[in-house]
């Protein structure tokens, strides 16, 4: 790790950045219920062999169906009235819900929820990945330039016997 330390130390404040990003987009996208998925992000730093890897992760396993609807396989009815409470919405619309996720339909045109046919509600971590890939390029690159010129550095002395300034 020693040789990454400048990485290593800002991969905090990008995991900070990429969480309020994840949060921010979560509630443009209307998938704020309980905020529980919202508040369950985390960021995670490891490193194998040479690279230095950040991962956000979520200890909801629900955010990849709420990421991507296509990959859910079960649909839970009482999760669907949980839901339509949260939103003000009737609790008669619940059971037609239920019936057209269980036919495999999901997401526009929304019927009962009409809101939902005006934004995006789908692939909530690829946009933050997109929208923020420029500023994560932006924050990293001071830390690995001194941790390259820390290893050249350090090299250089090894080398020889002068010290590199």
């Amino acid at each position: 790790m020693t040789k990454f330390k400048n990485t290593y130390k800002s991969f905090g404040n990008i995991s900070n950045l990429i969480i309020k990003e994840l949060k921010k987009q979560l509630k443009l996208q209307k998938h704020y219920a309980t905020g529980k998925l919202s508040n369950s992000f985390a960021g995670t730093q490891e490193q194998k062999g040479q690279d230095l890897i950040l991962n956000i992760t979520s200890s909801k396993d629900y955010w990849r169906v709420v990421n991507d609807p296509k990959v859910a396989f079960t649909v839970n009815k009482q999760n669907i009235i949980r839901w339509v409470n949260t939103k003000g919405l009737d609790r008669r619309y619940a059971h037609a819900i239920y019936r057209r996720l269980k036919q495999g339909k999901y997401g526009k045109p929304y019927v009962y929820w009409e809101e939902g046919n005006r934004i995006t509600r789908t692939n909530f971590a690829g946009i933050v990945a997109k929208e923020n890939s420029q500023k994560v390029a932006e924050q990293l690159a001071p830390a690995i330039g001194s941790d390259v010129a820390e290893m050249i550095r350090k090299q250089i002395n090894k080398n020889t016997k002068a010290k590199a300034i």
